[in-house]
C-alpha cells in the first residue's frame, strides 16, 4: 500500500512536496467506511486531486512513473554503461544539474518500507532504505556519494558484498533486487504488479485487462457495473484477431511476427417504432462513444483489482463521464465492498468536492506564478474545522478560499474581445 510519496525537483515540481495517503489525525468522519487500517497505520482509500489546466496534477502521477523507470532500468539494457538515468529536472529556473530527489513510503507485508534516492543527469548521489515493523526500526543499507567515491553502511553482509555490482548510474535496490533480495522483491512486486495507471494513450485492445473479457465470470461482473451506470450495454463479446505491426509509410513489415489483440462487440437492445424490443444489435467499440470505452476500461480495472491490494491512479476522472457516473464509481472507491484497494484520482469536475469525502483526501495542485507546482492537502487549512460543516466545499473553492484555481487576465481578455481586426493567413 502507498504511505507516502515525496518529490523534489522533478518536472514541474521544483520544492520539496509530499502527497500522502495517511489519514489525518481527529478525524472520524466516515472512519469505518473511507479508511484502512493496518497495525497502528490508517490509509485512506482514495485520494482526489483538484486544480486549473496546467498545474500538474498528471505530473504527480508522471513523477511515480519516472521512479518506476529509474528502478526498472537496470534490467531494461544491455549494455549499463551507457544507461540514461531519467533525469527531468524543474526546466523553468536555475535547477538543472541540481540532483532529483524521490522518498516513496510502502506498507508491504506488515512492515514499513521508506526508500530515499537523489541522483542527477549521470549518477545516483544517495539511497537509503529503512523497514519499520512492529518491534524494531532497522536501517537496511545507506549509500552515499562523497565526490570521488561511494561510501556504503548495510545491514547484511550479504548486501554489503553486492556494492561491488552496483555502477554509478544505477539504483544499489535494483541490484539487491536481482540478486533475489527478500526486502527489494517486495517492493519491486508493488511497483510491477500493485500499481496501475488508467492511461488512455494505450491501445486498449492489446492491454491485458481487456483481454480478460473472453472470461466469462469477468464479463458478467464488468456488464454489472456497466448496468449500474446506465449504459445500457446488454453482453460485450471479445475475440481475439492478429495485427500486422506497419512502418511509417503504411507498408507492413516482411516479417510473420503479428501482433495479437482483442476486439469488442457491444451488443445493446434494439426496439421498433412503438418501443417493443425486438432484439439486439451489435456495434463494435470503436464505434462507439469515448465515455463508453473509457467506462468499459475503468469497469475492468474495477473488478480485475477487487481486493487485491492495489494502488490505482486514474488521470482527469470526470473525462467523458457524467457527474452522476463519477458518484457512483466514488462510491464503490470509499465503499465497505472495497478492504484493500487504494484510488489517487485528478479531475476538473467542482462539484465532487462535494461528495462524501473527508478532508484528509482532498489535495490541491496550484501553479505558482515561477510556474512550479504546489501540493497541498485541505486538511492543512487549520479555519475549517470552524467553519459550519454543511458550507460547501465546491463554494468555497470557486470564491478562492483554497487556491488552485485558474485566474484569467480580465485586462488581456477585453482587449481581445474588442478586436476587430482579425488576422488572416
Amino acid at each position: 500500500m502507498l504511505v507516502d510519496f515525496r518529490v523534489k525537483n522533478c518536472l514541474s515540481y521544483k520544492e520539496d512536496t509530499l502527497f500522502s495517503m495517511v489519514a489525518g489525525s481527529r478525524l472520524r468522519k466516515w472512519k469505518d467506511t473511507h479508511t484502512l487500517q493496518f497495525d497502528s497505520l490508517r490509509l485512506v482509500k482514495s485520494a482526489f486531486i483538484f486544480g486549473p489546466n496546467g498545474s500538474g496534477k498528471s505530473n504527480l502521477f508522471t513523477a511515480i512513473k519516472v521512479l518506476r523507470s529509474l528502478l526498472f532500468n537496470f534490467e531494461s539494457l544491455n549494455n549499463v554503461k551507457q544507461l540514461r538515468l531519467p533525469y527531468q529536472p524543474f526546466k523553468l529556473g536555475r535547477h538543472q544539474g541540481k540532483s532529483t530527489e524521490f522518498m516513496i513510503s510502502l506498507f508491504l507485508d506488515g512492515a514499513l518500507y521508506d526508500y530515499e534516492i537523489q541522483y542527477n543527469a549521470s549518477q545516483v548521489l544517495y539511497e537509503r532504505l529503512v523497514k519499520t515493523n512492529k518491534s524494531d526500526k532497522e536501517e537496511l543499507f545507506v549509500r552515499q556519494w562523497d565526490g570521488t567515491e561511494y561510501s556504503y553502511e548495510t545491514a547484511q553482509t550479504t548486501a554489503q558484498e553486492l556494492t561491488k555490482y552496483t555502477r554509478n548510474n544505477t539504483a544499489f535496490l535494483s541490484v539487491l533486487h536481482v540478486f533475489n533480495d527478500a526486502d527489494a522483491l517486495k517492493i519491486f512486486d508493488w511497483f510491477l504488479h500493485k500499481i496501475l495507471f488508467l492511461d488512455e494513450a494505450n491501445r486498449l485492445s492489446s492491454h491485458p485487462l481487456i483481454r480478460k473479457l473472453e472470461e466469462e465470470p469477468f464479463k458478467k461482473e464488468v456488464i454489472k457495473l456497466l448496468k449500474i451506470a446506465d449504459f445500457s450495454i446488454q453482453d460485450v463479446t471479445a475475440r481475439r484477431v492478429e495485427r500486422r505491426e506497419k512502418n511509417t509509410i503504411g507498408y507492413e513489415f516482411d516479417t510473420p511476427e503479428v501482433i495479437q489483440e482483442v476486439d469488442i462487440d457491444l451488443h445493446y437492445l434494439s426496439f421498433d417504432e412503438s418501443g417493443a424490443p425486438i432484439g439486439t444489435e451489435t456495434i463494435n467499440w470503436t464505434m462507439d462513444s469515448k465515455g463508453t470505452v473509457r467506462m468499459l476500461h475503468l469497469a475492468c480495472v474495477m473488478v480485475d483489482s477487487y481486493n487485491k491490494g492495489k494502488t490505482i491512479f486514474i488521470d482527469e476522472f470526470d473525462t467523458a463521464f457524467h457527474v452522476s457516473i463519477c458518484e457512483f464509481l466514488m462510491a464503490i472507491m470509499n465503499s465497505k465492498r472495497n478492504m484493500c484497494n487504494q484510488f489517487v484520482v485528478t479531475s476538473h469536475e467542482i462539484e465532487l468536492l462535494d461528495q462524501p469525502l473527508r478532508s484528509d483526501q482532498i489535495w490541491f495542485v496550484n501553479k505558482s506564478f515561477k510556474n512550479e507546482s504546489e501540493l497541498y492537502s485541505l486538511f492543512d487549512f487549520a479555519d475549517l474545522q470552524k467553519k459550519r460543516g454543511d458550507l460547501s466545499y465546491a463554494k468555497r473553492y470557486l470564491k478562492g478560499e483554497f487556491g488552485a484555481t485558474p485566474v484569467i487576465n480580465e485586462y488581456l481578455s477585453e482587449q481581445y474581445l474588442e478586436e476587430t481586426e482579425v488576422f488572416e493567413q
